[in-house]
């Protein structure tokens, strides 16, 4: 592990790298322009993948009633210093699992325990940590001894308000008498009739309570609308008459039954209250259990230490320096090998501690130990570390394009294993909108026209098409060509999206088109020879012409005779 690591620490220089670019993608490498001053930026991830254990130790206490089926348990934690020292092993958890499952008390944290009853050893498995570690006991404050609240009796007087020890007391409500005054009619045994409302008489069905009534002649006159009037016969003209429900407008109270009293509610008329809390026999009378003790008379409490082993499993990637622009944390992971064999790295238990840690990975462990709060020295424990780590080494470098002369990133990851490309812009793309739109109309009509722009614009675009041509000839572009290409293309922006696609399409092609007569058609002798200087040119740019080279050229004048 730390021999790949250093291997990947190793030195990059510019040459490796576009050797690099060239094994990884050639036709992508034909294009690009690397000045031989060109600073190579790098920067070495480190992935961790760690793993660990540790120990971490509560200060605990349990104070609970002794109960009968706890007490020979509890006999083996008595005895204090004399018999167990300062420390003892719990001789089982029998007596905590009893109290949880059968009584749900559970320990609690000890706010005077201290960091001092931590010094007891931890348990091991052979050269490991066992994960099941023993509790032990602070024997000096591990003890019974007799309920403080009810000194030892099991009993004390109830705690119910009302009865205060008494157990039986005359209702207070009803002083004893069993019965209270009704409420509703207080005492007077009726009440206001609610049909008449106490006045003892109502309105007349019959005549509405106007007092008159129409009896049925219909006036002689043809025209009349109304029946004659007379004085209701039942009312006698009153428009009221007697209630029928009430005397004098009271009725009998129902609650009642006119009896003018009730069954007091808080002792059911038995005249005395019996408390349902405490007990009523001779010898316990107007007593509760001890709420303290349960009844048990004694109390007990167990002062100990729990250890706990945790597991911390932990990825991180650390970036040397600043990291690269547009890389991503996701793209760097993806190179990690997170099935990497760890190796032990520190082993720290009961006071034998072995650290190999080695000088690269020191910090990046030394941080993930204290993001997770572990110490060599202190609880919570370091007790044993397991880690992998890879070096993985990013570099990135500025090109030009050798077709559109603009200026680019591209990234190798992970250089040295298994590396692969990150070109950042997508030089290549060809985008079509209204300026482009409005070259094509301009190519249309300058075709058609034939002018002057249109001949110079066509002379430059066969230009190009032969100098790619001539580039690729012998299968090799030479960094003096591609400068000299770029030079002589300066830019493509003038053409439409479709010519432009035409290059990118020639340059990356495997196999170039035959050549034809059209492609060699200059608008005059004089452009068609300067462009045969810029060939023989391109040519003798690396220092000699190849003889495939010289053999393009010819083929070139032949065609145009």
């Amino acid at each position: 592990m730390k021999s790949t690591a250093e291997k990947n620490l190793q030195e990059i220089s510019l040459s490796e790298v576009k050797e690099k670019l060239k094994e990884l993608n050639p036709s992508e490498f034909d294009k690009m322009i690397i000045d031989s001053n060109c600073t190579v930026e790098r920067c070495n991830y480190h992935y961790v993948n760690y793993a660990a254990r540790s120990a971490e130790k509560q200060s605990m206490f349990i104070r609970f009633p002794m109960y009968p089926q706890i007490a020979n348990n509890f006999a083996e934690y008595e005895g204090g210093d004399a018999k167990h020292g300062e420390l003892a092993y719990f001789p089982s958890n029998k007596i905590l699992d009893n109290l949880s499952l059968n009584h749900q008390i559970e320990p609690e944290s000890d706010p005077i325990g201290s960091a001092a009853n931590f010094s007891f050893p931890l348990d091991t498995d052979g050269d490991s940590i066992s994960l099941d570690q023993k509790y032990y006991f602070i024997s000096d404050r591990t003890y019974k001894e007799t309920c403080d609240e009810c000194t030892g009796k099991k009993l004390v007087s109830c705690d119910d308000f009302d009865c205060d020890g008494r157990h039986i007391w005359t209702c207070e409500d009803c002083a004893g008498k069993g019965q209270n005054t009704c409420d509703t009619c207080a005492g007077s045994k009726k009440v206001v009739c609610g049909t008449c409302d106490g006045r003892d008489t109502v309105r007349c069905s019959k005549c509405g309570g106007d007092g008159k009534v129409n009896d049925g002649l219909v006036a002689k006159a043809a025209n009349s609308k109304y029946a004659q009037e007379k004085r209701c016969g039942k009312c006698q003209g009153r428009g009221h008459v007697p209630c029928n429900n009430c005397t004098r407008g009271r009725v009998v109270c129902s609650p009642c039954t006119g009896q003018g009293k009730v069954t007091c509610s808080t002792c059911s008329g038995k005249k005395k209250i019996t408390c349902s809390n405490c007990y009523g026999d001779k010898e316990r009378f107007g007593m509760i259990d001890c709420p303290t003790c349960k009844a048990q008379g004694e109390m007990a409490q167990i002062a100990f230490v729990k250890t706990s082993i945790n597991k911390h499993q932990v990825e991180k990637l650390f970036d040397q320096g600043n990291g690269l622009q547009e890389i991503t944390e996701s793209e760097v992971l993806s190179y990690a090998n997170n099935g990497g064999s760890k190796q032990r790295m520190i082993t720290n238990i009961n006071e034998q501690v072995v650290i190999e840690r080695d000088e690269i990975v020191e910090q990046y462990a030394t941080t993930i130990q204290n993001e997770l709060g572990l110490s060599l020295d202190d609880f919570n424990k370091l007790l044993e570390e397991d880690l992998y780590y890879q070096v993985i080494p990013c570099v990135q470098i500025k090109y030009t394009h050798m077709l559109t002369n603009t200026s680019h990133e591209v990234s190798i990851l992970n250089f040295f294993e298994s590396p692969s490309l990150k070109f950042h812009q997508e030089v290549e793309e060809v985008k079509s909108d209204i300026k482009d739109k409005g070259k094509k109309v301009g190519r249309f009509f300058g075709k058609l026209l034939k002018t002057k722009s249109f001949k110079s614009k066509d002379d430059k675009k066969k230009e190009i098409k032969l100098l790619i041509y001539l580039a690729k000839a012998d299968g090799i572009i030479e960094d003096e060509e591609k400068s000299f290409l770029a030079e002589n293309i300066n830019s493509i922006d003038e053409f439409t999206s479709n010519e432009k696609q035409e290059f990118f399409d020639l340059m990356n092609t495997a196999s170039l088109p035959q050549l034809t007569a059209e492609d060699v058609k200059f608008s005059s002798d004089d452009r068609f020879n300067e462009m045969i200087s810029k060939l023989e040119s391109l040519a003798a740019s690396d220092g000699e012409m190849e003889q495939a080279e010289s053999d393009l050229i010819s083929s070139v004048k032949s065609l145009k005779s």
